[in-house]
C-alpha cells in the first residue's frame, strides 16, 4: 500500500530587496513614529480621517527606528510594502492593525532584513502578501496574521522564513490563504513557535501543511513548536510538514494538532532529529482518502545505510487514518525500554485509528526495517489484540518487525476541561477528568514563557468525572501574566500534559475572549456575557461553586465576531464568590463573579 505524502517547500535563496523604495529614512539613527513618517515622507505616508495610509514602499534604513506605542491602524496601497533594515518596534497598548486601503488588491506586508531588534507586539496584519523576515531572529508576539495572500512572488505564506530563527509566541494564524509560516527546503530557519492558535489556513487548499518548514541551522540550531493548537485546515491541508535538504533539529511537544488531513509529516534523509513528545494528535482524517494521506505522522525518507533519528514518546494518537506509517528507512525509535535512555520509553497511546483501506491499524510499519515500540497503550489488555492493530513482518515477511512488548495496558487520565481564572493576585485552576484508570494524581506546572515549567503543587486523583481545583496564591509576583499546565501522573509513573492555559493579570486568557458584566450579582441575577469568537460554533457555560461543583449548566451558538448574550442560572446561586467556566469548540476561559 502506497501512503502518500506531499509538503510544496520550495528552494529559496537570499536576496537584496525585491521592490525599488520610493522613501528611505535617513540611515542617521532616527528614531521616528508614524507621525514622524507623515511630515518627513513626502506624501508616501499621510494620516486622514483617524487613520495612517502608505501609499508606496518605504524604507527604514539601517541604524533607524520606527516606533509605533500607540493604537493605530494602517492602509497600505497595493503594491507596497515596509522594508526593514533597521528597527521596527510594534508595541501598543491594545493594538496596532496593518490592512490593505483595498482589501480585494491586498498589498505586500513587511519585510525585515538582518534586524535582530525588530519586536512585534500586538499587531495585526491582514490582506497582505507575506512578513518575510532574512537573516533575523526578531519576536512576534501576541500578533494576528489573518486573510494573506500568496499572490505574488514576494512570499509564499503569512510568515516566509529566510535563515530566519524568529521567537512567535502567543499569536494567532486563521484563514490565511496558504500555510501559515513557511520556510524553504534548502533554507536553514530555526524558528521557536510557542502557544499560538493556527486555524483554517491554507484556504486555497493547496497541497501544503499550516507549518511548512525545510532545513534548519548548518549547525545545531532547533526548531522548537511547542504548545501550539493546529486545527481544522483545508481538506488538503497537514497540520506540520518537514521536506528539508539539509539537517533537521526539531523539538514538537504538547501541541493539539486536531482535524488536518495529517498531523505530521517527516520526508528527507537520515539528517532528520527530531523528539515528538507529549502531543494530541487526534482526527486528522479530513481529507479520508487513505491512499492520499491521512496518518497522525508520516515518516519517509533515510537509507539502508543511514536512517533518520527520530523520538515519538508520550503522544496521544486518536482517530486518524493511522496513528503512525513508516516508509523507507525512516526507523523511527517508538520506545526502547531496552537502554538506559528513559526519553525514549514509548507512553505512547494508540485510540480508534481506521480507515477503509487497512481498518483499525494504528501502527503501519511499510518499511524493511525493525522498530522498537515498546510500552505503548493499544486500547486493549490483549497481546493478541495489539498484534491486529500493527502491520509489520508477521503480515507481510518483507517488511520488519515491530517489537511492541511489553506494552501498557491503562489508559491516562483524559480531561474533559480545563480552565485557569485571575482573582486580583491569585488564580484558580479548574479542571474534570472523562477517564480515570490507574490515575495517581495531578502535578500543577507554572511558566512565565511557556518553555521552562516548575510543579507548585499536587492535587491528588480521585475518579472519572470528578471536578478539581487549584488555588495559586499570590501568583503574579510581578508578571503580567502567567502560564499553567497540568502534569496528570498514573501510579505506574507514566505520565501525559495537558493543554498549556494562559492568564493575565486581569483576568483575560489568550484562548478566549470572553467579559461578564455585573461581576456583582444577587442570587438570581440575569449576567450578561460579551464573547468574540473567530466562527460560528456551539458553547457552554457551567456556574461552579469554590469547590468546583456545577450549579448549573447553559448552552448557546455564537456567530463569528462579536456577541453579547444573557445568561441566568437555572437555579439560585450561593452567596460568595462562583465561577462561570465558558468553554467552546476552540476556547476555554473561566471568569469570577460575585453573589451577594
Amino acid at each position: 500500500m502506497k501512503k502518500l505524502y506531499f509538503v510544496v517547500a520550495f528552494l529559496l535563496c537570499a536576496a537584496p530587496s525585491l521592490f525599488a523604495n520610493n522613501f528611505a529614512s535617513p540611515g542617521i539613527g532616527v528614531k521616528w513614529t508614524l507621525t514622524d513618517l507623515v511630515a518627513n515622507s513626502g506624501g508616501d505616508v499621510t494620516f486622514s480621517g483617524g487613520e495612517y495610509f502608505v501609499n508606496d514602499t518605504v524604507f527604514i534604513a539601517l541604524n533607524d527606528t520606527l516606533t509605533i506605542t500607540s493604537d493605530a491602524v494602517v492602509k497600505f496601497i497595493a503594491g507596497s510594502y515596509f522594508d526593514i533594515n533597521g528597527t521596527l518596534i510594534v508595541n501598543p497598548p491594545t493594538g496596532v492593525m496593518f490592512t490593505a486601503q483595498n482589501v480585494s488588491a491586498g498589498f505586500l506586508g513587511m519585510r525585515i532584513d538582518s534586524s535582530n531588534t525588530t519586536v512585534l507586539r500586538k499587531l495585526t496584519m491582514e490582506y497582505a502578501n507575506s512578513l518575510r523576515l532574512f537573516d533575523c531572529n526578531i519576536i512576534i508576539d501576541s500578533c494576528i496574521f489573518r486573510y494573506n495572500s500568496p499572490a505574488t512572488t514576494f512570499g509564499n505564506s503569512a510568515v516566509s522564513l529566510n535563515r530566519a530563527s524568529p521567537f512567535i509566541r502567543n499569536s494567532k494564524f486563521l484563514d490565511n490563504q496558504r500555510a501559515a509560516i513557511q520556510g524553504g527546503s534548502n533554507i536553514n530557519n530555526a524558528p521557536k513557535i510557542v502557544n499560538c492558535l493556527f486555524q483554517g489556513n491554507n484556504t486555497l487548499n493547496q497541497n501544503v501543511p499550516q507549518i511548512n518548514l525545510g532545513a534548519t541551522s548548518s549547525g545545531n540550531d532547533t526548531v522548537r513548536i511547542i504548545n501550539n493548537q493546529i486545527l481544522r485546515a483545508s481538506t488538503n491541508s497537514g497540520g506540520i510538514g518537514f521536506l528539508p535538504i539539509g539537517n533537521v533539529y526539531a523539538v514538537i511537544s504538547g501541541n493539539t494538532i486536531r482535524n488536518n488531513r495529517y498531523g505530521l509529516t517527516f520526508s528527507g534523509g537520515s539528517s532528520i532529529n527530531a523528539l515528538i513528545s507529549y502531543n494530541v494528535i487526534d482526527s486528522n482524517n479530513t481529507q479520508n482518502d487513505p491512499n492520499l494521506g491521512g496518518s497522525g505522522i508520516s515518516f519517509t525518507g533515510g537509507s539502508a545505510t543511514s536512517h533518520q533519528n527520530s523520538i515519538v514518546t508520550g503522544n496521544i494518537f486518536r482517530a486518524n487514518l493511522w496513528g503512525i506509517t513508516i516508509q523507507n528507512f525512516a526507523k523511527p525509535n517508538l520506545g526502547d525500554l531496552t537502554n538506559a535512555d528513559t526519553t525514549d520509553d514509548g507512553k505512547n497511546y494508540f485510540i480508534n485509528n481506521t480507515n477503509a483501506s487497512t481498518p483499525g491499524i494504528d501502527l503501519y510499519n511499510n518499511s524493511p526495517d525493525g522498530i522498537m515500540a515498546q510500552n505503548n497503550y493499544w486500547n486493549t489488555t490483549d497481546a493478541a489484540v495489539v498484534e491486529t492493530k500493527i502491520f509489520h513482518q508477521v503480515d507481510n515477511s518483507a517488511l520488519g518487525l515491530v517489537t511492541y512488548t511489553p506494552f501498557n495496558t491503562a489508559l491516562p487520565i483524559g480531561l474533559k476541561q480545563f480552565a485557569v481564572a485571575a482573582n486580583k493576585e491569585d488564580v484558580l485552576l479548574t479542571w474534570q477528568t472523562e477517564t480515570e484508570l490507574n490515575s495517581s494524581f495531578f502535578s500543577i506546572e507554572k511558566s512565565r514563557d511557556a518553555q521552562v515549567f516548575t510543579a507548585i503543587g499536587t492535587v491528588a486523583a480521585n475518579a472519572a468525572g470528578t471536578i478539581y481545583h487549584y488555588t495559586d496564591g499570590n501568583a503574579f509576583m510581578g508578571e503580567t501574566g502567567i502560564y499553567y499546565r497540568l502534569k496528570m501522573v498514573d501510579k505506574d509513573g507514566k505520565f501525559t500534559y495537558s493543554p498549556v492555559l494562559f492568564v493575565k493579570k486581569n483576568g483575560e486568557t489568550k484562548n478566549g475572549s470572553v467579559k461578564v458584566y455585573p461581576t456583582v450579582a444577587s442570587t438570581q441575577q440575569l449576567f450578561n456575557a460579551t464573547i468574540v469568537s473567530d466562527r460560528e460554533q456551539n458553547y457552554t457555560v457551567q456556574f461552579l461553586n469554590t469547590a468546583g461543583q456545577v450549579l448549573s449548566k447553559l448552552a448557546g451558538t455564537l456567530q463569528k465576531g462579536k456577541n453579547i448574550v444573557s445568561l441566568k442560572a437555572a437555579t439560585a446561586l450561593p452567596k460568595g464568590q462562583v465561577y462561570m467556566l465558558f468553554n467552546g469548540a476552540d476556547f476555554v476561559q473561566t471568569v469570577a463573579v460575585f453573589v451577594q
